[in-house]
C-alpha cells in the first residue's frame, strides 16, 4: 500500500513541476508589454503550442512570474490563450479551462514578441522585438542588444535556469 501510495505522490509531484514558469524583469524606464508563446519543440511543427496577449503592461521597475498557463493569476494576467492543437485546430480558450493543465505539462515557454511603451506617450523607436525560439527546431535568441543599424533603447535576455525560464529587459 506504501508503494501504491508513493507511486501516487512521485506521479502528483512531477506533474506539478512539469508546469514550469518564466519570470519577467523590466528594468526599462518604460512600460513592457508582453505576448507569449509557449509549445512542445519536441517535434517538428511545435503542437501543441499556446499563445497569449497580456492586456496590461509591466510598469517601469516592475516584474511578473507565470507558473503555466491555466488561472495565471499575476497582474497582470493573461486573459484568453490561443492555442493550436493540429492545422486548422485553433481555439481560444479562458486562462481557467482545465484543458490548460495538460497542456502545460506537455509544452514550454517558447518566446515573448514584447515591445515597450512610454509611460509619457513618447514614440519609442526599434522596441517591436521577438526573443527566444522563434521557431520550431531553430536556434534560441537568448540575447539583444543595440548595434548601430538598430539602435535599441534596450538590452534584452532570454534564459532557462533549474527549469525556469527567465526574460529580463534593461536600459542600455
Amino acid at each position: 500500500m506504501k508503494k501504491i501510495l508513493f507511486s501516487i505522490f512521485a506521479i502528483c509531484t512531477l506533474q506539478l513541476s512539469a508546469q514550469k514558469t518564466i519570470n519577467i524583469f523590466n528594468n526599462t524606464k518604460y512600460n513592457l508589454h508582453n505576448a507569449l508563446m509557449g509549445a512542445d519543440q519536441t517535434n517538428s511543427n511545435c503542437y501543441p503550442s499556446l499563445f497569449g496577449v497580456s492586456n496590461t503592461p509591466v510598469p517601469s521597475g516592475g516584474a511578473v512570474s507565470y507558473t503555466g498557463y491555466y488561472n495565471n493569476s499575476p497582474n497582470p494576467s493573461i486573459p484568453t490563450w490561443s492555442v493550436t492543437l493540429a492545422v486548422n485546430n485553433v481555439s481560444n480558450m479562458p486562462t481557467n479551462s482545465p484543458v490548460l493543465t495538460p497542456l502545460g505539462m506537455a509544452t514550454d515557454w517558447m518566446m515573448n514578441k514584447f515591445f515597450l511603451s512610454d509611460p509619457n506617450g513618447a514614440t519609442i523607436p526599434y522596441n517591436n522585438e521577438t526573443i527566444g525560439t522563434i521557431g520550431c527546431g531553430l536556434p534560441i535568441i537568448t540575447e539583444i542588444h543595440p548595434t548601430p543599424s538598430i539602435p535599441y533603447p534596450f538590452n534584452a535576455f532570454w534564459f532557462v535556469v533549474g527549469g525556469q525560464t527567465y526574460f529580463n529587459i534593461e536600459d542600455k
